[in-house]
Parts: structure tokens; sequence; C-alpha cells
């Protein structure tokens, strides 16, 4: 069963892409923010981590450089959520952990490819 932390400030995004998850098998955490991400993180191993970029106080990136820097997710697979065409160059020196991204709105049958294609299923 693959462990998943999913992180966004949307409330709703987390329920919707809890549901998917859990149907396809994971088990499946929250974090509502990137703060509360890296405290879990600290906590407890996950497979795969889904990161909203786009969120108050610190976005995705920043918890990304922190998560990094801090080698809190060594052999965590990471897959960015947002809502442009894809990461720009914000990217850059975080390309080693960043695995792939989803572009918002999202099929339920893409999304579940990529996971499944990054973890290699």
């Amino acid at each position: 069963m693959t462990k998943t932390l999913v992180v966004d400030d949307e409330p709703e995004m987390i329920d919707i892409v809890k549901l998917i998850l859990e149907n396809a098998g994971h088990k499946v955490s929250a974090a509502q923010g990137g703060a509360q991400c890296l405290s879990m993180v600290e906590k407890e191993k996950f497979d795969l981590i889904l990161m909203d970029i786009r969120m108050p106080k610190m976005d995705g990136w920043e918890t990304l450089k922190r998560l990094k820097k801090n080698k809190l997710i060594n052999g965590t697979k990471v897959i960015v959520l947002t809502v442009e065409k894809g990461p720009g160059v914000e990217i850059f020196g975080l390309q080693d952990i960043v695995s792939d991204y989803i572009t918002k709105p999202f099929e339920r049958e893409n999304l579940l490819a990529i996971i499944n294609s990054v973890l290699g299923k």
C-alpha cells in the first residue's frame, strides 16, 4: 500500500484527491499547508507527496526547498499540483526531487496515470 501525503490549502481539493487515491488503494494523509507538511514528514516516511504550489504563508516551492535542505524526502516521489501550465523557473534546483506535475483541474484517470508512472506501477 502506497503511503501518500496530499498537501493543499483547499480542504475540498484534499477531499477530492484523498477519495480518488483511497479508492485506488493508497493510504492517504493530508496537510493543509507547508508548515504542517514539514511537521508530518519529520515524523513519518511517505512514498509519495502531492504538493500544491499556490498556498498562503509558505508556498509549495518553499516547502519543497525546506524538505530538500533538511533531507526529509530521500526516496520519496514528489508530484507538483499546479493551476499553471507546468512548473516554471521555480523548478530549478528542485528537478532532482520533483518527478512530475499535474495541472488543476485534472481528470481522475490522468491523476492516477501520472502517479502510477512516477511510482513505476
